[in-house]
């Protein structure tokens, strides 16, 4: 037991650790002017030219198309545009400001469960949320320039990934994992191959190549999480994800030279706190109920 909670554990510590790299190519590539767009394309087809053998191993004759297609397709929308909000962001700030950032996600969530979910928020979770919000204010800092406006397409990200936790809560337990990443795998890249187009820029061999290994890159880290799940339950995961903000922070100074100021770090503290301080009250309620605790 010991063993397996052992390899489950550091399978998804290494998926969370991969995510943040697919971000720095992304950011690389948007320095060298390709739209969000474009390379929010060449990720999720990459996606599906991964996860297709997959699919083919794992579920093998078996129904691929996932049940409620409606708001699955809707969750794939979702996410393309959180996806393209966000590589855009990445053009104007730092790695980790902008992981960060995303990482308020949970706390919306939360914030939105009572009214589009009718789950129940108690006041200290409402606390947290407040404590969570004061701490993304710390490192986006509103005021003018290029920062600022990373700052507020990472917040419209933020806000679309919250919106997508949410229909995923909606649909959990429906659909086996990789099927669900498959279909929005291929709902992306159809939706976004319009406006990709419409902003392409013909890449070289090195952008071909950088732009699928992004889809490479995360397809491989939500595929270890995924495995994870075989080993260790769902709610154990959150804790882990916060590895990607210490793997955004190395890779933005390694690579891009960005280091958090002191302001940003404390934001990033006050945030973490707050989102294990929701995922902890969380886990207790599911318990208390007598059922599973919320997936990351």
């Amino acid at each position: 037991m010991e063993r397996k909670l052992l390899i489950g554990f550091a399978l998804a510590a290494f998926g969370a650790m991969l995510l943040p790299i697919g971000d720095a190519i992304a950011k690389h590539l948007g320095s060298l002017d390709y739209s969000a767009f474009q390379i929010a394309w060449g990720r999720w087809a990459a996606h599906v030219v991964i996860l297709t053998p997959f699919m083919v191993f794992r579920r093998g004759s078996r129904v691929w198309i996932p049940e409620r297609v409606g708001l699955h397709t809707l969750r794939a929308l979702v996410m393309v545009a959180a996806t393209v909000a966000y590589f855009s962001s990445l053009r104007f700030i730092p790695l980790a400001n902008a992981a960060a950032i995303l990482f308020c996600a949970p706390l919306l969530v939360t914030a939105l469960s009572g009214l589009v979910l009718g789950e129940r928020v108690g006041p200290r979770r409402w606390i947290a949320v407040i404590l969570g919000l004061f701490g993304m204010l710390l490192i986006v800092r509103p005021g003018l320039g290029a920062a600022h406006w990373g700052s507020a397409l990472a917040l419209a990200a933020t806000f679309a990934f919250s919106c997508y936790f949410l229909l995923t809560r909606k649909l959990a337990g429906r659909t086996p994992a990789v099927v669900t990443l498959w279909y929005m795998a291929v709902v992306g890249s159809l939706l976004s191959t319009p406006l990709a187009l419409v902003y392409w820029t013909p890449p070289d061999l090195e952008a071909w190549l950088l732009m699928f290994g992004i889809g490479g890159v995360m397809a491989l880290g939500h595929l270890f999480i995924i495995r994870a799940l075989d080993h260790i339950e769902a709610s154990a995961l959150a804790p882990l994800t916060y590895l990607e903000i210490v793997t955004a922070t190395a890779i933005g100074y390694v690579w891009f030279g960005d280091f958090p100021d002191a302001l940003t770090w404390a934001g990033c503290a006050v945030v973490i706190g707050a989102g294990l301080f929701v995922f902890t009250r969380e886990r207790a309620a599911a318990r208390q109920a007598h059922v599973p605790a919320p997936a990351p």
